[in-house]
């Protein structure tokens, strides 16, 4: 099945575009502290998040939230799951493991970062990237806590069965 293109090119593509094209720039840009096997597994991660949140609660019965111009998927909606929305974990977990924070300030960093991505989130809505339909902001809030604590972990996790020193597969 092949997706199809929005009905209308507007704000929320344009929104897309620029953001993964400033996201990767960045991406490549700043220095990598991150192995291809952590950035492939991070990744795969957040892009199955980011499925399975638009598949239990921005669908029937729930309807919270829908993407784009409507409740059905078109191209710009691969393009914000695969491409736009893992950067930013991407650069959660490669801060964090060059920083490697501790204790509070590890807590102050997860914080941060889900304001900032929740703040990012309030961006998209006013450009119409989301459409809430009884979701809140505050609760894409608690979900960026928990969505970074986990990456974090999973990334803590790949770095120790892979020398435990982060430079598997860094050239």
């Amino acid at each position: 099945m092949i997706l199809p293109l929005p009905k209308q090119f507007d704000a929320n593509e344009i929104f897309i575009i620029i953001s993964t094209v400033l996201s990767w720039a960045l991406m490549f840009k700043l220095p990598r502290h991150l192995s291809a096997v952590t950035i492939t597994i991070i990744w795969t991660f957040n892009v199955f998040l980011a499925l399975m949140a638009d598949i239990t609660i921005s669908v029937k019965p729930n309807d919270f939230y829908f993407t784009i111009d409507h409740t059905t998927h078109e191209l710009f909606d691969v393009l914000l799951h695969f491409a736009t929305y893992p950067t930013l974990s991407y650069f959660v977990v490669n801060f964090y493991q060059h920083y490697k924070t501790k204790g509070v300030k590890l807590l102050y960093y997860i914080i941060f970062w889900a304001g900032a991505a929740t703040a990012l989130e309030w961006i998209s809505v006013k450009f119409h990237v989301f459409t809430y339909m009884g979701w809140k902001l505050y609760l894409s809030f608690l979900v960026y806590l928990v969505v970074f604590v986990a990456n974090i972990w999973l990334s803590n996790f790949i770095v120790n069965q892979n020398h435990g020193d982060g430079s598997a597969g860094l050239p």
